[in-house]
């Protein structure tokens, strides 16, 4: 009987043990990411450009993730690099100040201070072909603001 006992105790503290590493698992893979949106912009290499024209987004400025992500204002302006390459520039959100905070819920710190900031971004096209060559972060933003958001 006390073996018996015992093992409906075991299997208790097993089922807590397995739910923590289940919530912990998917909380994991519901986090945000730098990464991701680097890789989902190196998939675009050898692509053709899905804009040529300057675009502005019809949510610029507006804000997208509760209190603390803006829209950016989309495809800005074109210049030419030294090589002749069409350089698209690119603000696509802000991470708002609010999204940081010392004084959370039970005194938790809250967000992420080196997030904060405009995720902008360039893609340096071909101007005959529209293939993208290559992409990188453009002056004036700040890269850490650029991320896939779950």
């Amino acid at each position: 009987m006390k073996y018996l006992a015992l093992l409906q105790r075991m299997k208790a503290k097993m089922n807590y043990f397995f739910k923590a590493i289940f919530i912990f698992s998917f909380l994991s893979g519901c986090a945000v990411g730098y990464k991701p949106y680097a890789d989902f912009q190196d998939k675009l290499i050898g692509k053709k450009a899905w804009r040529i024209e300057p675009y502005r987004f019809e949510n610029a400025g507006e804000l997208i993730r509760a209190d603390y992500l803006v829209a950016g204002e989309g495809f800005t302006h074109i210049s030419i690099n030294e090589d002749g390459d069409m350089v698209q520039h690119w603000f696509d959100t802000e991470v708002l100040p609010n999204y940081f905070s010392e004084d959370g819920l039970f005194g938790l710190t809250i967000g992420h201070k080196e997030w904060i900031g405009k995720c902008k971004i360039y893609l340096v096209v071909d101007p005959e072909t529209y293939i993208v060559k290559r992409w990188g972060y453009d002056e004036g933003g700040n890269p850490e603001s650029c991320r896939h958001w779950p």
